[in-house]
């Protein structure tokens, strides 16, 4: 999701699998439809209200639920996109953003992503290379997530705060945002808890 949120801000603009697989992972971490189709609109700032009304609005409404056939619509929409799923549906051609870095990037482009987000250990680095080459793309997710949030993960079991199992390897975008969030605001607010 990194990824779509740059490509979004650097180009104001997504095409149609990178806006549907985002919008189903905002609307899995809890944006409700208006506030999705807020984020949307103030994202692709270089279109007409009227463009974006003709062009982009329908879509996220139908990924909601809101229009659609009568199954679509008693059903909610979409549901958010697993890791399974973007491994395996709709690889990303030229120009299209979506899919897992861990599969669709090359390593020179997976290794400037990680940078970016933070990543710069050797150890660490080549170990993402050595589970892309043998296609455990989630085991690289997971080590950079891992690596990212070394000081929140000691201190979550350090003070009991999350159990083993709730620290298992991540296979979907929206745990891995839940989980990154709550890490992240460990001791910040005391309702902050990992639940089942």
């Amino acid at each position: 999701m990194s990824h779509l949120h740059r490509s979004l801000r650097r180009d104001a603009h997504l095409k149609h699998y990178g806006r549907l697989q985002y919008t189903l992972f905002l609307k899995g971490i809890g944006l409700n439809l208006e506030e999705c189709l807020m984020f949307w609109r103030s994202s692709f700032h270089k279109v007409t209200d009227d463009q974006f009304n003709k062009e982009y609005r329908y879509n996220v409404r139908h990924a909601y639920g809101e229009v659609g056939g009568d199954s679509n619509r008693r059903g909610g929409g979409y549901s958010p996109y697993s890791c399974q799923k973007i491994l395996t549906e709709h690889p990303p051609g030229p120009g299209e953003a979506h899919g897992c870095p861990y599969r669709h990037f090359n390593m020179e482009n997976l290794t400037a992503l990680v940078q970016a987000m933070g990543v710069s250990d050797r150890s660490v680095l080549q170990g993402i290379k050595e589970d892309r080459d043998k296609q455990k793309f989630h085991m690289a997710c997971n080590r950079v997530f891992e690596h990212i949030h070394k000081a929140e993960i000691k201190k979550a079991k350090d003070e009991s705060v999350m159990t083993s199992n709730q620290l298992e390897t991540i296979v979907h975008p929206n745990e891995y945002f839940k989980r990154s969030y709550l890490l992240k605001n460990l001791g910040k607010d005391g309702d902050v808890k990992m639940e089942d």
